[in-house]
């Protein structure tokens, strides 16, 4: 996907890695929308980084804003090439004493709200018959368990990988789809709760997220990898080389699993969905 003069999208634009993907893409001469549910924040991000960067409010936990964002993009923008559904939630805490309440808020942000920020522009961009390409942010918790006390975060990035994965057969070959695979980056992420009506964390523990954090990779990093894959066509597009080892682990996991109780040969085969699939829809005169 060419990247120079493109339209762009980037919700969760204000900050962290959206901010540095905005900044990458107008260095490259592309028109960008900003939107973020912190409306001086993304205010601020658009005026520094000059007149092709424009903002609007956007909270991705709401359908109908979505909806408006694509609308005012592609009114404003003449039309939309690049989506980077960026925008992200993730309060930690021990499964045992995890919320709901924070649980709603993980998943309305980084699960449905990336999915329909995707599929809300996708469908536009083939109703048009435009050629175009989405990024999504997953998560190095999208392909394996990193660490403890993120159990609500994991799962949702491992959702997020599921849709994507899916999606990326069901779209026509003009749109394309990447998942942003990042490790710890040094964003605000520590304060993840403050645009939302989840309370702070602790102070120490804010003190604590905040020195983390300021030692992970730097976003205008992540941002130039993420750019690259997104040119690469690439599905998945890993940042931090250490994110390989829970990756395998879950895959050597997976393997000896499979050999153990359902091993090749063993008369499972004949079960496989595709093949059940075409099989039924024939019996049925479906055809293919």
């Amino acid at each position: 996907m060419k990247i120079e003069g493109a339209r762009a999208v980037v919700t969760g634009g204000a900050s962290g890695i959206g901010r540095a993907i905005a900044a990458q893409l107008a260095a490259r001469e592309c028109r960008v929308m900003i939107a973020d549910v912190d409306a001086a924040a993304a205010e601020q991000t658009a005026s520094s980084l000059g007149a092709n960067v424009r903002f609007t409010v956007c909270n991705v936990r709401n359908g109908a804003e979505i909806e408006s964002l694509a609308e005012v993009a592609w009114r404003e923008l003449g039309g939309v090439d690049l989506v980077f559904a960026n925008a992200g939630a993730g309060p930690g805490a021990p499964l045992l004493e995890a919320t709901a309440e924070a649980f709603d808020i993980i998943y309305e942000t980084n699960v449905r709200g990336s999915l329909l920020t995707c599929t809300n522009f996708a469908r536009r961009m083939i109703d048009e018959g435009r050629s175009g390409h989405l990024c999504v942010t997953g998560s190095e918790h999208s392909i394996g368990m990193q660490h403890t006390m993120m159990g609500q975060y994991t799962a949702s990035k491992h959702a997020v990988l599921g849709w994507a994965d899916v999606l990326r057969y069901e779209l026509p070959e003009q749109v394309g789809i990447s998942v942003l695979l990042p490790g710890i980056v040094a964003t605000r992420f520590y304060d993840a709760t403050r645009n939302t009506e989840l309370p702070p964390p602790e102070p120490d523990m804010l003190a604590f997220g905040e020195a983390l954090m300021r030692k992970g990779m730097p976003a205008e990093e992540v941002a130039g990898i993420c750019l690259r894959g997104v040119e690469d066509g690439a599905f998945l597009i890993p940042t931090h080389a250490c994110s390989r080892a829970a990756m395998t682990q879950r895959c050597e996991e997976l393997g000896a699993a499979f050999d153990r109780y359902a091993p090749a040969g063993s008369g499972s085969e004949k079960y496989e969905v595709n093949a059940l699939i075409h099989e039924t829809l024939a019996q049925m005169g479906g055809g293919d």
